[in-house]
C-alpha cells in the first residue's frame, strides 16, 4: 500500500544457540490449531526497521541468525523480523501440516507466494496470496509455538483481513482453516458489516469488505496494541513513519494505520478497558 493511500484510507545458528531457544519455549502459550499465533515483519532494511519498531513499541531485539531477529518484550518473544525483498507485515496460522494446507489452497484457488521450508529453531512456514491476492502465513511450530505475549501494550492485538469481496473471502477462508464464521453489525464499520473468524470460542480474526473510494487492497493487517493512541501516533511520526486513517471503535478501542519508514503498514490500538473480551 502506498503512503499516498494510506493518508486516505478508511480504515522474520549454532546449534546450541538453537537447542537453548526451542528449549526455552517449551512453556510459551499455546496456540490452538486453525488460529492466528504469530506475525513477522519481512524486510531488505532489519536495522531500520529494528530501531522504529523497538523505539516505538518498548520492543528488545534477539538475534537467531543473519536473516531472522526476534522481538521481544520482557524477555518473552512478541513477533519475529526475516530478511526479505518484500516490506510488508505477515500474519501466520498455527497448522498441524504447512505442505498440506498449501496444497488445499491451491485447491481452493490461491497462489503459493513462498513454498514450505523451515526456519530451523522456529517452524516450518509458507505464504498464501488469496484469490484476491492477501497474503497470509502458515506456521508449523519447530521450537517456537508462536507469540508468548497476548495482551498488554507492545501485543499483538489483532490480525484482520480487508477484503474487496465478503462472502469470496469468508468461504475461501472457512474452507482452509476450518473457521466459524460470525457476521456482526456492531462496529459500525459500514454497511457490510464485519466478520468474526472463530476457532472453537475463541475469535482469531476478523474481515471488512471495504468500498471502492477507500483506496484499499485485499491485505491482511496486524495490530499492535499501545496505552496512548495520540503519543503512540506522535513518537511513529517522529521516528520516521506516518499516520493513516484512524476511527474509534465503539466499545472496543481507538484504532488507526501507521506506514513505518520503509512503507509497511500496520494498525495500532489503544483498547477500552476490558472491551476486547466482551466484544469478541
Amino acid at each position: 500500500m502506498s503512503r499516498q493511500k494510506v493518508r486516505s484510507d478508511r480504515s522474520y545458528l549454532h546449534v546450541s544457540v538453537l537447542q537453548a531457544y526451542a528449549a526455552r519455549h517449551m512453556s510459551a502459550p499455546v496456540h490452538p490449531i486453525g488460529s492466528f499465533c504469530f506475525a513477522e515483519l519481512h524486510t531488505p532494511e532489519p536495522e531500520l526497521s529494528a530501531r522504529f519498531y523497538c523505539s516505538l513499541l518498548s520492543w528488545n531485539l534477539r538475534k537467531i541468525s543473519d536473516d531472522y531477529w526476534m522481538f521481544e518484550l520482557n524477555g518473552s518473544d512478541v513477533v519475529g523480523m526475516r530478511r526479505s525483498y518484500n516490506h510488508r507485515w505477515v500474519g501466520y496460522v498455527h497448522v498441524a501440516e504447512v505442505d498440506r494446507v498449501a496444497s488445499r489452497g491451491l485447491e481452493l484457488g490461491a497462489t503459493v507466494v513462498a513454498a514450505p521450508t523451515d526456519t530451523p529453531g522456529l517452524a516450518r512456514t509458507s505464504l498464501l496470496a488469496d484469490p484476491e491476492g492477501a497474503v497470509v502465513g502458515l506456521w508449523s511450530p519447530r521450537g517456537c509455538e508462536g507469540t508468548a505475549v497476548e495482551s498488554g501494550t507492545g501485543s499483538l492485538w489483532w490480525v484482520e483481513l480487508a477484503t474487496a469481496n465478503m462472502a469470496a473471502a469468508r468461504s475461501f477462508y472457512a474452507s482452509l482453516f476450518e473457521w466459524d464464521l460470525v457476521h456482526t453489525m456492531k462496529f459500525e464499520n459500514g454497511p457490510n458489516g464485519y466478520t468474526l473468524f472463530k476457532v472453537g470460542d475463541r475469535s482469531t480474526g476478523g474481515a471488512f469488505q471495504f468500498e471502492r473510494d477507500w483506496g484499499l487492497t485485499p491485505m491482511w493487517q496486524v495490530y499492535f496494541e499501545v496505552s496512548d493512541y495520540n503519543a503512540a501516533v506522535a513518537h511513529a511520526c517522529r521516528l520516521g513513519g506516518e499516520e493513516g486513517f484512524s476511527r474509534n471503535v465503539p466499545q472496543v478501542a481507538r484504532i488507526g494505520i501507521v506506514v513505518d519508514p520503509g512503507d509497511a503498514s500496520f494498525l495500532i490500538s489503544d483498547p477500552i478497558k476490558g472491551s476486547r473480551e466482551e466484544s469478541v
